[in-house]
């Protein structure tokens, strides 16, 4: 007996230990009581209760019948807290566990007092206060009803207006400089906003000042362009209590969002950044349910050229779909000119000015609808290039009133005249300056514009001081004769070569009625770029000199549907003449390099590197400079652009050497 004895003693060691091994079996969640009592809650729902009992997980859900609470949060396995959702009659409580395990039901009841709505709030408008009171404050969400009470960081409003069930204003009261949380009450609910804080003046980095279009229908849709300032990537937006799906946050001051469905009436739009930053717009309405947006909705796939000078000017086509008329177009939230919608899948424009860098294209048809190309246009550092100037000689006390003419003039461009600084600039467009002359010696100066950032370019002997300069330029009669290439695409930028006799340096040219770059390159030949074209048609070419003798070819040029580009024919251009072979140092004037790196340049011509500013003329008879104490690429871009293997021999260069 003592060996079967053993056996079963052994048997029974081992299936203890196997029971001990064994995974503990998971338990059931058990609700013990409420706190508070009795376990009621208006039918409205929106109240806290913090449930007692055992076998609670991290993740589990409170059910108030078949409705899941909007809030859980779990403290340990024997307490948790939650709101109640809306509900009518008594209906059971469950806690469902992340294992999956329910507990038993525990009767809860509704008492039907209140409305239907939960209170909430969704966003306030401004976030920041001042410290010494009277900020009025736009709080939206649901559940508002009177009467309503705001009280910000303990202290009650100065004044609470209800304005719908979702909006409410609220004069802010003196507080103290920091956050001051927003504590909403109404029909027996509470809720707190922490997004609020004071400062020592009232204050906002986010702001809506356009909803465009403003209306849609009740079942929404509608694609809606947001304009403002202090958006951030991954900004939320609100119609009311409802988000929008997707919004997209174009930069810092354009979003794009479809609205969702929402009731009939004035609804207000919220814009909030991550850091509860949020801006309002009133001005938004839900229409009736058979109202529709009309049209298509367009869409951009590409932008040709897909970049251009920050000066703009730059003519471009838009491709795509869903093109309308009348249409807009942004480059960056800037409005393009001379847009023109040529079909469906068609549109050109001309390029707004803008900062250098990337931006979005939109294109807005006439039925509101927006859709656009991310980065779809790259601006690029602006070269300026002069190609007139009007009067072309003065006296030498200076005070005389001087027009450029060119391309890629940017604001905040400088002007000097025979190395000294002109009064009065003003850039009145992209190929148009206007300045006051400096006082000069009398003689041939150079006229040179220098864009921020140090592009320079300018003409040659361009100007004259002189004691017996007139006060406008003697310019004789006209003669057109020849103009080529004669056809060109609708989006410009054709050069075309004018001849004929009388030009004189200044004359400015128009085709089709619109100003064009132009550069008077004898008495007998102008060159000049085409502007673009709203439409395929033969237009006037017209060529004005100083002084307003003009003369037009009509029909001479064709804007046509699918022409292409020609390249520009050669601009023929005649160097300075040499001067002395080198510039002794302090000085200044022309001199023939003998060839080598920007380097040599500085040690042959005896200029302090320091202070030295180099000029010579482009293939185009433009000139560029060159400034050896500037390590910025973009002062020296055209200099380097010309000579990227280094500078030919007997280049004629001329140099300032300031001291």
């Amino acid at each position: 007996m003592r060996p079967r004895l053993a056996r079963i003693a052994t048997v029974a060691a081992i299936l203890v230990l196997s029971l001990t091994l064994l995974p503990a079996r998971p338990a059931h969640a058990q609700v013990v009581s409420f706190t508070p009592m009795p376990n009621t809650a208006p039918a409205v729902g929106g109240v806290g209760v913090t449930l007692i009992g055992g076998g609670f997980l991290p993740g589990a859900s409170v059910y108030f019948g078949t409705v899941p609470s909007p809030q859980v949060t779990y403290i340990d396995s024997g307490i948790m807290s939650a709101i109640v959702p809306p509900g009518s009659g008594t209906v059971m409580l469950t806690i469902l566990n992340a294992n999956g395990l329910t507990s038993q039901g525990y009767p809860f009841t509704y008492t039907g007092v209140g409305s239907t709505a939960v209170l909430s709030v969704t966003a306030i408008a401004p976030n920041v206060g001042a410290a010494a009171g009277g900020t009025t404050v736009t709080v939206i969400g649901t559940g508002f009803v009177a009467p309503v009470t705001v009280i910000f960081g303990g202290v009650a409003a100065v004044s609470t207006t209800l304005v719908s069930p979702t909006m409410i204003t609220a004069v802010a009261p003196a507080g103290v400089i920091g956050a001051s949380p927003l504590l909403v009450s109404a029909n027996g609910q509470s809720v707190t906003f922490t997004g609020f804080s004071y400062g020592a003046t009232s204050s906002s980095s986010i702001a809506i000042t356009s909803v465009s279009p403003n209306t849609t229908p009740l079942g929404g849709g509608t694609l809606v362009q947001i304009t403002g300032s202090g958006f951030v990537a991954g900004a939320t937006v609100a119609f009311g209590s409802v988000f929008a799906a997707n919004p997209i946050v174009y930069g810092s001051t354009l979003i794009t969002a479809v609205a969702p469905a929402g009731p009939s009436g004035s609804t207000p739009v919220i814009v909030r950044n991550h850091n509860s930053e949020a801006a309002v717009f009133t001005g938004f309405a839900y229409g009736a349910a058979t109202t529709t947006t009309g049209g298509t909705q367009p869409s951009v796939t590409s932008v040709a050229p897909n970049s251009g000078s920050s000066a703009g000017g730059s003519g471009v086509t838009i491709t795509g779909s869903g093109f309308s008329s009348p249409a807009t177009v942004t480059f960056g939230g800037i409005p393009a000119t001379n847009v023109s919608v040529v079909n469906a899948g068609l549109i050109t424009a001309t390029a707004p000015p803008n900062a250098v860098g990337a931006v979005t294209v939109l294109v807005s048809g006439g039925n509101g609808q927006v859709g656009g190309l991310t980065a779809g246009f790259t601006y690029i550092v602006a070269i300026p290039q002069v190609t007139g100037v009007t009067p072309t000689s003065a006296l030498p006390q200076g005070g005389t009133a001087l027009t450029i003419t060119g391309s890629g003039f940017v604001p905040g461009a400088t002007v000097t005249v025979g190395g000294a600084t002109a009064t009065g600039v003003t850039v009145v467009s992209p190929t148009q300056i206007t300045a006051t002359t400096p006082a000069g010696p009398a003689g041939a100066a150079h006229v040179l514009v220098i864009n921020p950032g140090g592009a320079i370019s300018g003409l040659a002997n361009a100007f004259s001081y002189s004691t017996t300069a007139p006060a406008t330029p003697v310019s004789g009669p006209i003669a057109l004769i020849s103009l080529s290439p004669a056809t060109g695409p609708l989006t410009g930028g054709t050069s075309i070569s004018i001849g004929g006799s009388g030009f004189v340096n200044g004359a400015t040219v128009t085709v089709g009625g619109t100003v064009a770059t132009a550069g008077v390159v004898s008495p007998t030949q102008i060159v000049a770029l085409t502007p673009p074209s709203g439409t395929a048609s033969s237009v006037a070419v017209t060529v004005t000199n100083p002084g307003g003798v003009s003369a037009t070819m009509p029909g001479a040029f064709t804007y046509a549907l699918g022409a292409t580009t020609p390249p520009p024919p050669p601009v023929p251009t005649t160097p300075p003449a040499p001067a002395a072979p080198l510039v002794p140092a302090g000085g200044s004037g022309l001199f023939v390099f003998k060839g080598g790196s920007n380097a040599d340049l500085v040690a042959v011509s005896g200029c302090n590197a320091s202070t030295a500013v180099f000029w010579t003329t482009d293939t185009h008879g433009a000139w560029i400079g060159y400034l050896p104490s500037v390590p910025i690429a973009i002062v020296n871009a055209s200099w380097n652009a010309l000579f990227p293997n280094g500078i030919p021999a007997n280049t004629a260069i001329f140099a300032r050497c300031a001291p």
